[in-house]
């Protein structure tokens, strides 16, 4: 495997956007248990710790995915042979070393809630066993697979607090909700753009409806999230942008549903990531 496949490959489904992401919750967490930075090693192997457990989430992904993708997109790379499944598993076992490792020079307690989050990625990654069920289910799917999110949370929390508080609770469900609402966005599509054997929350709820749940989730994490600014006691600059990046989502939409154009549907999904960007970058400079 040469280095420029694995760069072409990291670029089209775990691009650096998507690492900084991981990256960012990493951070909002840290800044959320009300410790003082300290920028070491230790502290940015928690960095690569996080990057590397939605990597592998990636690759579970891929290889649950593998025979539909290869009908769908062909010519992605792993479909088409630039890479294989068995060298994402290779990358995607030494790194998983670097989550354990970085647990364990915390605690054994962040070595358990890490083991809890892995134990259910792989309960998602076979679908709970009950995959042909699930699968008729988009809602029930989505809110089971998003549900590893608040786990993380407690592991990277746990890492450096013993104890749960209500500002944990509370940043776990945002960061449920946020999943949430991305995954909905992701699977929202214009009717020309729609594909009759993959279903979507649009196909399923018809486009108006889908758009309204998406929007009534967004709200509702950002409820969620003026909660967790008023428990850590944040400056009235972080609500102004929560509440400007809500509404922009919120117009975003609205133009799409009335060009009902796919492209515009995209450019929402966008919005709803730099939502939830936002959200944590708040978090970190706020807390």
């Amino acid at each position: 495997m040469s280095t420029i496949r694995l760069t072409a490959y990291l670029k089209e489904r775990f691009p650096f956007v998507n690492m900084m992401l991981f990256a960012i919750i990493y951070l909002a967490v840290f800044s959320t248990t009300k410790l003082a930075l300290k920028f070491d090693l230790v502290f940015c192997l928690g960095i690569l710790a996080t990057i590397s457990f939605f990597f592998r989430l990636r690759v579970m992904d891929e290889i649950k995915d593998f025979a539909i993708d290869s009908v769908n997109h062909p010519d992605r790379i792993l479909q088409s042979g630039g890479i294989s499944i068995p060298v994402l598993i290779g990358i995607s076992t030494f790194f998983t070393l670097s989550e354990l490792i970085w647990s364990y020079l915390h605690s054994w307690t962040a070595v358990a809630f890490w083991l809890v989050a892995f134990l259910y990625s792989l309960l998602m990654r076979y679908e709970f066993f009950v995959g042909e069920w699930l699968s008729k289910r988009l809602v029930l799917y989505a809110i089971s697979h998003m549900l590893v999110m608040p786990l993380v949370v407690s592991w990277l929390w746990f890492a450096y607090r013993p104890d749960a508080t209500p500002t944990l609770g509370i940043l776990m469900v945002l960061s449920l909700l946020g999943g949430f609402v991305f995954e909905l966005a992701r699977k929202t599509h214009s009717l020309e753009a729609e594909r009759p054997e993959i279903v979507t929350y649009s196909s399923l709820l018809g486009l108006p409806r889908a758009v309204w749940f998406i929007l009534g989730v967004l709200w509702l994490s950002l409820l969620c999230q003026g909660l967790l600014f008023w428990q850590l006691q944040m400056d009235w600059w972080a609500y102004l942008i929560a509440i400007g990046c809500a509404v922009w989502v919120s117009m975003k939409y609205r133009g799409a549903l009335r060009g009902k154009a796919e492209p515009a549907f995209r450019k929402a999904e966008l919005a709803t990531s730099i939502y939830m960007l936002a959200s944590y970058v708040v978090l970190i400079f706020g807390s």
